[in-house]
């Protein structure tokens, strides 16, 4: 869908959605934002590809179960019925609209036909309004954080695409995010700085044409691309001293006051799981430097801006936290 009117009110009405379900303070208007943003969102996903409307279809079908489900449980809260929890029913439906497993496959379904911006903003902005009400529950949500670390850490190490490890990587992200709902404003930075991570990896991938892992090892970019590639993998994976390292010890830090040694076992294993993929994947695309004429190499603009992006970032945060 190309630059005009249509779409600039279309984001506009996204950015009004999302502001209104986090400032509302009843369940309706809550609701309300939820549904001005997915419907807003939906025509960005659509094309001329059938893939494209097969995915919007499949998108709408599981965010309107979700907001059924949401408003049902306001319905029962309202009219005080107690056979039912409402407050299970709310939090599951929020549970669904983010993805996390074991409510996950919507998203690898429709995940592969988004181009990269579409899925930066499906990956960050719309899980903004979800994580805001399940942030007021205070609800035990070990189930779905032990499901999606373990889910992503094992199912993203067959992966080839590019899309798809995004996907996993969200998903085992989202579980981090639950963790961290304890305290308001460490799961509202943990966001902050998975978006950032997640502008800066979609971005590069979005310039350089990537959508396979193939297309990094075969393909002849130039090292700055390749590095760009490289430190965005390794910051997703924690590798220290980059921007995700402080994302898993603010989390880390809040497990451990907790003693929960069990959680904290799972989230070490799951990590490390991931590390080595990510490990594994950045290497193996930085092989082919030598085989680069390097008189013959050209650097962009956009690839310095990137890099420094993922240099400052740990340092500003390193900063805050003094």
């Amino acid at each position: 869908m190309n630059f005009n009117s249509t779409k600039v009110l279309l984001a506009n009405c996204v950015v009004i959605g999302v502001t209104m379900s986090i400032c509302s303070n009843n369940w309706i208007s809550m609701w309300m934002g939820l549904e001005v943003s997915i419907l807003s969102f939906i025509p960005f996903i659509q094309n001329v590809n059938s893939n494209n409307e097969e995915s919007s279809i499949k998108y709408f079908i599981v965010q309107s179960v979700a907001s059924a489900c949401f408003m049902l449980g306001v319905v029962i809260m309202l009219i005080g019925v107690s056979m039912i929890n409402y407050s299970t029913l709310m939090t599951m439906a929020m549970l669904v609209k983010i993805g996390v497993a074991p409510f996950h496959n919507w998203v690898l379904m429709i995940i592969e036909s988004l181009n990269y911006k579409v899925l930066l903003v499906l990956i960050t902005i719309m899980k903004i309004p979800p994580l805001t009400i399940l942030s007021y529950f205070n609800m035990n949500m070990y189930l779905p954080i032990l499901a999606s670390l373990t889910v992503s850490s094992i199912w993203c190490l067959n992966q080839t695409s590019m899309k798809k490890i995004i996907a996993y990587s969200s998903i085992f992200n989202m579980g981090l995010v639950l963790m961290s709902m304890q305290v308001n404003i460490v799961w509202i930075n943990y966001m902050m700085l998975y978006s950032i991570m997640s502008m800066l990896i979609t971005w590069t991938l979005n310039f350089s044409k990537i959508n396979f892992i193939n297309q990094i090892i075969m393909n002849e970019y130039n090292p700055m691309v390749k590095l760009n590639i490289w430190v965005n993998m390794l910051s997703m994976g924690g590798l220290p001293p980059l921007l995700g390292f402080f994302t898993k010890i603010m989390i880390m830090q809040l497990i451990i006051k907790e003693s929960n040694w069990i959680l904290l076992t799972n989230l070490i294993c799951c990590s490390l799981l991931v590390m080595s993929f990510y490990l594994r994947l950045a290497f193996t695309s930085m092989f082919f430097f030598n085989l680069l004429k390097k008189w013959e190499l050209k650097y962009s603009s956009f690839s310095y801006w990137c890099l420094w992006m993922n240099i400052i970032s740990p340092l500003l945060v390193y900063l805050k936290s003094l």
